[in-house]
């Protein structure tokens, strides 16, 4: 019982994030709905600084990729790792600053999403945790990628 509910927690978590970040990825270039502002001046500061240096469009592009990679299953640690950086930073945005709280709520909900699923993902993530490594060049054993695909 706990396995089943472990196992469609986990898809449900996956393909919810995956589903959210992809769609709201595209809704920057091609508009469903309209952008939310920010009331605060600060919070104001921040997006007007990342859209003017194109960080905002760029982030957009790692939701994109990284919802694409949750929703279809493939390369999902990597996936999880391109948009912390982005779900991180839009729940800092937004916390503080979000007029509604059915937005806070919202950002809230996909940063502990986003936790789970880096929890159900972690043994993918330990071999980056050695305290001492030595380097391995891809170019000594090229085959080494092909046997990790």
């Amino acid at each position: 019982m706990w396995r089943s509910i472990e196992h469609y927690g986990v898809t449900f978590c996956r393909f919810y994030l995956g589903g959210f970040n992809l769609v709201s990825g595209l809704n920057y270039f091609v508009l469903f709905w309209p952008q939310p502002k920010i009331a605060e001046s600060a919070g104001n500061e921040f997006v007007i600084a990342a859209m003017q240096l194109k960080l905002f469009a760029f982030a957009k592009v790692v939701e994109m990729l990284g919802g694409l990679c949750l929703v279809t299953n493939r390369f999902v640690p990597l996936g999880l790792v391109l948009l912390m950086p982005v779900t991180v930073n839009i729940f800092l945005v937004n916390v503080p600053w979000a007029p509604f709280p059915h937005i806070q709520l919202s950002v809230t909900r996909n940063l502990v999403m986003h936790a789970i699923l880096l929890a159900a993902y972690a043994n993918y993530y330990y071999p980056m945790l050695k305290f001492r490594s030595a380097p391995l060049p891809v170019w000594r054993d090229p085959s080494r990628i092909v046997k990790s695909l």
